[in-house]
């Protein structure tokens, strides 16, 4: 299957967004953007006013220089795996929590 790979500023901005275990929505309160011009943004494949295309970077973690080229991707390799260690870390602890209180219910031999 020979597919055309897209790779746009919205593109990027998509994959990262999945990668910090958001929804667009999410991600658009937590930037402070309403989720209606986030989206048309994307539907329309716009390029945000600097102001808010760097806040993007910035609440991704990469360069805008990534965002609007592509380059960097050294950089952004080690955000997804640094966002991929952080949501392994999350479930370890929650696991532990888990067992924590599985002990905590046993009752002790007399």
């Amino acid at each position: 299957m020979n597919r055309k790979i897209k790779d746009t500023f919205w593109d990027r901005t998509k994959l990262l967004i999945k990668a910090s275990n958001m929804t667009q929505k999410q991600f658009s309160e937590y930037i402070d953007i309403s989720y209606n011009t986030f989206k048309n943004w994307i539907y329309n494949d716009r390029i945000p006013p600097f102001v808010n295309a760097y806040d993007i970077a910035l609440a991704l973690g990469v360069s805008l220089d990534y965002l609007m080229t592509g380059k960097d991707r050294d950089l952004t390799a080690k955000r997804l795996k640094e966002l991929e260690v952080r949501k392994a870390a999350g479930r370890l602890s929650k696991m532990m929590d888990k067992m924590q209180k599985q002990i905590n219910q046993m009752r002790p031999i007399t």
